[in-house]
């Protein structure tokens, strides 16, 4: 249409939001209903007024629109704004205000009214059942009555709320106020993705040498991978939502929209830490000279004993996209007069005793930071 002057529309998320607003669509710009399909139908009609000879200004201005004062922020009231006439999300901010105005009572009542003829619509859309041969059972038959295909499933009753509960916040409700806020409703957010849930088994283990000084086990993790090449407690995942184990079942899912963690066995994580570490600590490892470790070296198998948990609830910690649920067992270890040095297990990972000092001049994360706030409380304690 821009390039070679054809008449055909233009669809991407700005332009979304204006169709949204335009015609009161409760749905979210990334829905395949919305920038696949109907949207396309409905930006073509635009297209295709009057002559149709100007798509590709057309399309320009609809993009255009939808980045400036049709944009996340606007109050489709701005006098430079040539659809603010046309909107249907101002129209319904304006009819709220007039049914309630600024009455949370009215506001929640007409709230609770939507909710229930949502309801009644759903479940009219759903009850048409029918008797036939299936070995006994009730089929059911939906009959789509009632329900949109454009709008999202909460979509209707999230936008009401959203106008209800913006009316009954606001200082006052004028008719340009009510505007912006039904404006505001639209388009519906698009759901969060759920973050990938990981449950991890840490083992704070802490060293007294002889010196006096206070050191702490850490690994390094892979050179690839999340956070690669980061100085970690040690720490294996005993559950993980992402698990390719678990496409099989169906993944339980709370109303926020995670998954649902589950609680992991203290034996089953305190074996698979005794696992993990037994590869930091090979029977066969030998010193850099060759030699075979002393019981007296903090290298050896001995110094692994008396681990207990820190807590009876996990800590927590949140990536951008990964949520780590660590429970954590600690471990006070003594004797060692010389803890320097820095040596690498049979799969390739190093590992080194470190002060607080030293993961100072490593970096260390904000998630291990919290494993280390946890463990010098019971160090101190102890």
């Amino acid at each position: 249409s821009i390039a070679h002057g054809h008449c055909v529309p233009v669809v991407d998320g700005n332009v979304c939001r204006v169709l949204a607003r335009l015609r009161g669509i409760a749905q979210h710009i990334k829905a395949p209903i919305l920038k696949d399909k109907l949207g396309w139908r409905l930006a073509e009609q635009i297209v295709r007024a009057g002559d149709g000879k100007h798509a590709g200004e057309i399309n320009q201005a609809l993009m255009e629109l939808g980045a400036t004062y049709c944009a996340p922020s606007g109050t489709g009231t701005d006098s430079r704004d040539p659809l603010k006439d046309f909107y249907i999300s101002t129209r319904l901010g304006r009819a709220a205000a007039r049914e309630f105005g600024g009455d949370p009572v009215a506001a929640e009542k007409f709230v609770s009214a939507t909710a229930k003829l949502m309801a009644t619509k759903e479940t009219k859309a759903t009850a048409s059942t029918h008797n036939r041969s299936t070995g006994g059972r009730r089929v059911a038959k939906t009959t789509g009555a009632g329900k949109c295909a454009l709008c999202d499933d909460d979509g209707v009753y999230g936008v009401i709320f959203q106008i209800c509960d913006g009316l009954s916040q606001a200082e006052t409700t004028t008719p340009d106020v009510a505007a912006g806020i039904g404006h505001a409703a639209f388009p519906i957010p698009p759901p969060k993705k759920a973050k990938r849930q990981e449950v991890l088994a840490v083992a704070a283990l802490c060293l007294k040498t002889t010196s006096g000084d206070v050191v702490w086990l850490m690994v390094k993790r892979p050179k690839k991978g999340l956070l690669a090449g980061q100085w970690e407690f040690p720490n294996v995942c005993v559950w993980s939502s992402g698990d390719e184990n678990r496409k099989k079942r169906k993944t339980e899912v709370t109303e926020g929209g995670e998954v649902d963690v589950p609680f992991i066995d203290e034996m089953k994580r305190r074996s698979s830490l005794d696992s993990f570490l037994s590869k930091i600590y090979p029977s066969d490892m030998e010193s850099d000279d060759g030699s075979s470790l002393e019981s007296a070296d903090p290298k050896s198998p001995q110094f692994l004993c008396g681990r207990s948990g820190l807590s009876s609830t996990p800590l927590e910690h949140i990536f951008s996209h990964v949520k780590h649920t660590m429970w954590v067992e600690y471990g006070e270890l003594t004797g060692a007069s010389d803890v320097d040095g820095l040596w690498v297990t049979s799969d390739g990972r190093e590992v080194q005793w470190m002060s607080e000092e030293d993961m100072g001049k490593v970096g260390i994360t904000s998630g291990v930071k919290k494993v280390l706030g946890v463990a010098n409380k019971k160090l101190s304690r102890n």
